[in-house]
């Protein structure tokens, strides 16, 4: 490729992205996403969030980004949740699993466990029909996504959505909880993020 075509394929993809994120607006079910919402800021317990692959670690940012507003949440190993890591979860907790098709084997053997567990199961996928969507206690059905590799296989426009969904659900619920600055350098001390939060005090 010379360079001019590869400089074109990459607008193109962030053309791909810009759609997708658009799309959002439209494409994502209102009640599904607000639904979704709710059941974080309601959560009494913890927030466990997983994903194999891609969406695993799509899932470990979210968990991330959740405990930064206070709202306790860690990433779930698929693997490793099928090897005793379940234990953690009670009834009062919410699993987010994360899966573009929705199938995956590492997340389908664990839906009799949490079934038993008690714990609320939120689905995010594009799949109405798979195994984790017809699992779940709420369902946050994606729009199909056409991604921006050239064999539309890898997870690259899904997991922008994706992040864009529940980041949009981050800032809803700093809003709504009165977030401050304050709060936030408690939890993020370090980083440039805790300078400049020291420097505005």
């Amino acid at each position: 490729m010379t360079p001019e075509q590869s400089w074109q394929q990459a607008t193109t993809g962030w053309e791909t992205y810009r759609q997708a994120l658009t799309a959002l607006e439209t494409g994502l079910d209102r009640q599904q996403w607000l639904a979704v919402l709710n059941a974080l800021a309601a959560c009494k317990g913890k927030i466990a969030v997983t994903g194999i692959g891609t969406s695993g670690i799509a899932a470990r940012k979210i968990a991330h980004m959740l405990a930064c507003v206070e709202h306790p949440a860690i990433w779930l190993s698929a693997a490793d949740a099928a090897h005793g890591d379940m234990g953690f979860l009670r009834n009062n907790d919410v699993l987010i699993m994360l899966s573009r098709g929705g199938n995956s084997d590492e997340l389908t053997r664990l839906l009799p466990t949490i079934k038993t567990k008690g714990c609320r199961l939120i689905s995010v996928t594009e799949n109405a029909g798979s195994a984790i969507a017809r699992a779940a206690d709420l369902l946050l059905l994606m729009p199909k996504s056409q991604e921006i590799d050239p064999l539309n296989m890898l997870a690259t426009t899904s997991i922008i959505s994706a992040l864009a969904v529940f980041d949009a659900m981050i800032a809803v619920l700093m809003t709504s909880s009165g977030y401050s600055k304050e709060t936030l350098l408690q939890v993020h001390p370090g980083g440039n993020v805790g300078k400049m939060l020291r420097e505005a005090e």
